[in-house]
């Protein structure tokens, strides 16, 4: 049992270090330029099928400061002038969350004819003293869509960065999928077989028994992040593996980094 408590900590303490990445430290270089919002989806789908990974999840997510202030109150102004730019979404109250200490309001669109829901969250965060507002957008599917309705909702989302984000505003994609079986053959060859497919290079990884998470850097895309180590990186793999009976292999992939927990 000691050693399952210690490699699930080390698994969570990856994924959390991933993420204090993406929150506090990761700088971009490269462009973003292509007009396709969905087009690194396309290709990580195209993988999947190919290895037989049937989807369960796909999400774009985006992330930006957008102002910071001495004095408590100038948030309700902002957050109204957000609403009116976006009466589309439902939104909820502004909330206080005692045990994160920041105070947070969430806006759901659901497109039902297409199985897709856009999310924005507006929040409110003291840092230095002072308090900051972020705004967060992600959309999210469990299914593939028709060539007619990824257009569709990828001038859905360039409208949408255009309107609430800075111009050239970094979209990181994740996608997560069941294989039908375990594997034949290890976690590590697996990954690498999948990396092979964007014809990426290894930059670091964690493996433990029945898991491992890899991340890599690819020229099949053209936007990085600069890692921790100080190495450029776009993509990373995990594979977990479900222990006992009937339990399937998880694979997630994501550009730059995986934004989900893995």
């Amino acid at each position: 049992m000691g050693n399952k408590k210690i490699k699930g900590f080390m698994q969570i303490v990856f994924y959390c270090v991933t993420l204090f990445s993406l929150y506090f430290g990761l700088n971009w270089s490269g462009e973003a330029t292509d007009s396709n919002q969905f087009s690194e989806l396309e290709q990580i789908l195209e993988v999947m099928d190919k290895h037989e990974i049937e989807l369960t999840d796909w999400t774009l997510y985006t992330r930006e400061h957008l102002n910071s202030w001495s004095i408590p109150g100038e948030e309700v102004d902002e957050l109204q002038v957000l609403k009116e730019n976006t009466t589309e979404f439902q939104w909820e109250p502004l909330l206080y969350d005692e045990l994160k200490g920041q105070e947070k309001a969430t806006a759901v669109l659901t497109h039902h004819e297409l199985g897709v829901t856009e999310t924005l969250t507006y929040i409110i965060y003291p840092h230095n003293e002072q308090l900051h507002s972020y705004l967060i957008y992600d959309i999210h599917g469990t299914k593939k869509l028709s060539e007619k309705n990824w257009q569709y909702l990828s001038l859905t989302v360039q409208n949408r960065l255009e309107d609430l984000f800075q111009p050239n505003t970094k979209i990181f994609t994740c996608v997560s999928g069941n294989s039908s079986d375990k594997l034949n053959f290890g976690l590590k060859e697996k990954a690498e077989e999948l990396l092979a497919e964007f014809s990426a290079q290894t930059i670091e990884f964690l493996k433990e028994e029945t898991f491992i998470s890899i991340s890599a850097y690819t020229n099949t895309w053209n936007k990085n992040v600069i890692s921790t180590n100080n190495e450029n990186m776009n993509l990373q793999v995990a594979i977990r593996e479900k222990e006992g009976l009937g339990g399937k292999t998880t694979v997630t992939i994501g550009t730059p980094i995986i934004t989900t927990e893995y």
